[in-house]
């Protein structure tokens, strides 16, 4: 399925999915585990200006991650670690991809996610959310589906 499709009404709001989150944080356990790494913060779960949840790993390498989640589209992300009131991502494949397929979820690629956003993006979201895209002005559609509105 192409992430395009993903583009439906809710998905920029915050949506806690209990299970889906379970679902998610035990693939982020078996995934880093899995490229010899280690989960290294707590969830955290999306609200007033994060739709996502997040959660830090850091890679056999040293390297420090964000695992991201958005639970209405059931898609993960990667993005390196950064101050958590820096707004723009720098998203990144996520290591152990294979991992969250098998159950069930999707992995969206750095390429997706840095595709430039424009209107025919936007057609099926609410009219609020259109909003909140004119006012916010993200300009890639990983900034529409991992975001900071208020």
């Amino acid at each position: 399925m192409e992430i395009l499709h993903l583009l439906q009404a809710g998905v920029t709001k915050p949506h806690p999915d209990r299970t889906a989150s379970a679902t998610w944080l035990a693939m982020v356990y078996d995934s880093t585990r899995a490229v010899g790494g280690v989960v290294t913060t707590s969830v955290e779960e999306p609200t007033v200006g994060r739709n996502h949840y997040r959660v830090g790993v850091r890679l056999r390498d040293g390297k420090p991650l964000s695992i991201l989640f958005n639970a209405a589209a059931f898609l993960v992300a990667g993005a390196e670690q950064q101050d958590p009131y820096m707004i723009n991502a720098v998203f990144v494949d996520v290591p152990g991809g294979d991992v969250y397929r098998r159950a069930g979820l999707r992995v969206a690629t750095t390429a997706e996610l840095n595709q430039p956003l424009n209107d025919r993006h936007l057609h099926l979201l609410t009219e609020e959310e259109r909003r909140d895209v004119a006012y916010h002005q993200p300009s890639r559609l990983g900034d529409l589906l991992f975001n900071w509105f208020d």
